[in-house]
């Protein structure tokens, strides 16, 4: 298992790598001269060719690509990601201030989605052709067809303007977190629900679960000790993805509920031509969603037998 470990971790350190090359480029080669963008931020539209001539001696945007490249990833492995262009903050810092809030609504999602995902498949999956697992499988069907945006704006409307029970935007206690939360929450569940029932469909079919009814054990015991355990492992692969986007940002409903967590700052950074901002936010939203996946392969090493044998 050790060796499975390790061999996680030596590749995801080229993951992230990749990341910052993609990062990297993806700025610097973005429509618009990177020293003109800078050169707008700090000194507006009325520009001279002089002072773009400075931001790009002073940036070293004159450089070759690579060597812009080395010199910036430099400065990322020492923890230094710029400052921003538009409020001279330090960005890392700007982003750590952030990233909390991002972490308490991506969990919280998390949460509603496998609270409700879980039962709610293992029902369809036990009851597929009662009402109650054709209603489940209904409400799945509309969860996946819904978006983000129209969902969180349709809460909105009807818990914050309508009914007045809970704020439409912010950060502040329990109740400026649960619109969001549960936006994004219902919105996994609807996928998860889906997934829990094909995975437990197909554990169900087993031997060992065939077996497991012939030596006359109860549906309850063969459900919860014997097929969920096994089924969970693609719920947990896909709940790992889904938490690495989330906790990178997400950036729709944060926008929409005026969430301050990195979601919103990317948004609001792009909108500024915040050159530095941007970069940093995507390389840490790359970063997070690599390690959330390294966090899930190792997991898998302690949840399947297989992976610890081979």
């Amino acid at each position: 298992m050790l060796k499975y470990i390790s061999k996680r971790i030596f590749l995801v350190f080229f993951v992230i790598l990749g990341v910052t090359i993609v990062t990297f480029c993806t700025m610097h080669f973005a429509p618009g001269d990177p020293e003109e963008v800078i050169a707008i931020a700090r000194y507006g539209e009325d520009l001279t060719q002089e002072q773009i001539d400075w931001v790009k001696v002073t940036e070293g945007f004159d450089a070759p690509v690579y060597i812009q490249y080395m010199k910036w990833l430099d400065h990322v492995l020492r923890l230094d990601l710029g400052q921003s262009l538009v409020t001279s903050d330090d960005v890392l810092e700007e982003i750590t201030i952030r990233f909390p809030a991002t972490m308490l609504l991506a969990f919280s999602s998390l949460i509603i989605s496998l609270t409700i995902a879980i039962p709610a498949g293992i029902i369809v999956a036990i009851k597929k052709n009662a009402i109650i697992g054709q209603f489940f499988m209904t409400g799945s069907l509309i969860g996946v067809s819904i978006p983000n945006f129209w969902l969180g704006l349709l809460l909105i409307w009807l818990f914050a303007y309508t009914l007045h029970l809970l704020p439409s935007y912010g950060y502040g206690g329990i109740s400026h977190l649960i619109l969001p939360a549960v936006t994004l929450g219902t919105s996994m569940a609807a996928i998860t629900t889906r997934l829990t029932r094909s995975s437990m469909l197909d554990v169900l079919n087993q031997e060992y679960i065939v077996t497991a009814k012939a030596k006359g054990l109860d549906n309850r015991t063969i459900i919860l000790k014997h097929a969920l355990k096994n089924a969970m492992l693609p719920i947990i692969t896909f709940a790992g993805m889904q938490l690495g986007f989330l906790l990178g940002g997400s950036v729709i409903v944060e926008t929409i509920f005026a969430w301050p967590g990195i979601g919103k700052l990317l948004v609001d950074s792009i909108y500024a031509r915040d050159f530095s901002m941007v970069q940093g936010c995507v390389l840490i939203i790359g970063v997070t969603f690599a390690l959330t996946n390294l966090a899930v392969d190792i997991a898998y090493a302690f949840l399947d037998p297989r992976i610890r044998y081979e």
